[in-house]
């Protein structure tokens, strides 16, 4: 009898550190274990910051695009048999949308009843970002939530088997014991797991759970579609890519560092707000991940620093509260204000916003 291979979804709302966590428990997985990973990305859109980000690290990654892994669930299940005769691996990392919620109705329950003698299903976990939760909490109360988007980040909340506690490295004790309290009382069932995908800490026993545990069937939690279908269209989605070319060098990082705070402020002086601000730049010597989701916070980086260069390739995904087109204006905007800055020009120009589609999951096998 064949093996099962074990897969393992780290879902979360947008920002919480989900992709910079599978890149560090898959290097743990290969250089500790000796295990053959590979990497699933999801997105409501196409040019994927993380796919990129994942293979850079020498991950084989597949894509489910233009969907959430409940909606575009034959496409998931495809990529799945792909990976599995391609790559033969031993565990498999998945990544869902980050405003996607119900995976337990509409992701596990499908798997386990229709391809339960291929896979085992890891606990479901879930990334909380421990320095933003509090501050989501304030503005729509997750205990008991009123507005859309609260509902969905509570609902990703209770449905997780795991909580992940992410970048403790960012908060002090007394916002830790108040992100575990109300953590807590969103979810009373499952196990808080602080950590840091950053500095590494708690990742290593975050892998022995995760590989040497098993996700029990239990109640899916009560999803209002209504809702979920609002707080998705509350969101505007930019996926955009372009090449940077200058006459003298520049450093990718601070060419990188101004525009993504300037897009930040813009998006604010519109009255939106950055959600997840995420890009991959890349030149001949080198390519590395820059988030952003708090202003206060400024820009992270993941990976080496590529040397200074005339030319630099750019994908950017922006996933914030603002309609589509007021994102799009945004990054151009600051694009044309910070070019001048480097003596650089742009082209090669590619972009597309959007607002994400009413969820319609393929599959909802809901559990009293």
């Amino acid at each position: 009898m064949t093996e099962k291979v074990k897969l393992a979804f780290i879902g979360g709302f947008l920002g919480a550190g989900k992709t910079s966590l599978m890149i560090e428990l898959g290097k743990r997985l290969a250089s500790k274990s000796g295990k053959r990973v590979a990497l699933i990305t999801n997105d409501q859109g196409e040019v994927l910051v993380d796919t990129k980000t994942i293979r850079d690290f020498g991950f084989s990654c597949a894509e489910v695009l233009q969907g959430c892994f409940c909606c575009k669930f034959p496409d998931f299940v495809d990529s799945l048999h792909k990976i599995l005769v391609k790559i033969k691996p031993d565990v498999i990392l998945a990544e869902p949308v980050g405003s996607c919620t119900d995976l337990l109705a509409t992701v596990y329950a499908p798997l386990r009843q229709y391809y339960g003698d291929e896979i085992s299903l890891s606990p479901f976990l879930v990334l909380v970002d421990a320095s933003t939760i509090l501050d989501y909490n304030r503005k729509f109360n997750l205990i008991l939530p009123r507005a859309p988007l609260g509902f969905l980040i509570s609902w990703q909340i209770k449905e997780a088997d795991i909580v992940g506690v992410n970048k403790l490295d960012l908060v002090e004790e007394p916002q830790l014991a108040e992100t575990k309290s109300l953590l807590g009382d969103i979810n009373q069932g499952a196990e808080l797991v602080p950590l840091s995908a950053r500095t590494g800490y708690n990742l290593d026993e975050l892998v022995k759970i995760l590989m040497e545990r098993e996700h029990h069937t239990r109640s899916s939690i009560d999803v209002d579609y209504d809702l979920y279908g609002v707080a998705e269209t509350e969101l505007g989605w930019f996926n955009g890519s372009w090449k940077v070319t200058s006459e003298k060098t520049i450093r990718p990082e601070e060419f990188v560092n101004d525009l993504m705070e300037e897009i930040g402020k813009r998006i604010e002086g519109k009255g939106g707000q950055v959600v997840h601000l995420k890009l991959n730049f890349s030149t001949v010597e080198g390519s590395a991940k820059a988030s952003l989701v708090n202003l206060g916070q400024g820009v992270g980086f993941t990976n080496v620093l590529p040397p200074p260069s005339k030319s630099i390739d750019i994908i950017m995904n922006v996933r914030a509260r603002l309609d589509p087109d007021g994102i799009t204006d945004c990054v151009l905007e600051s694009l044309k204000l910070v070019i001048p800055r480097y003596k650089a020009e742009y082209s090669d120009w590619f972009a597309k916003s959007f607002r994400p589609a009413f969820p319609r999951p393929y599959h909802r096998l809901p559990r009293p």
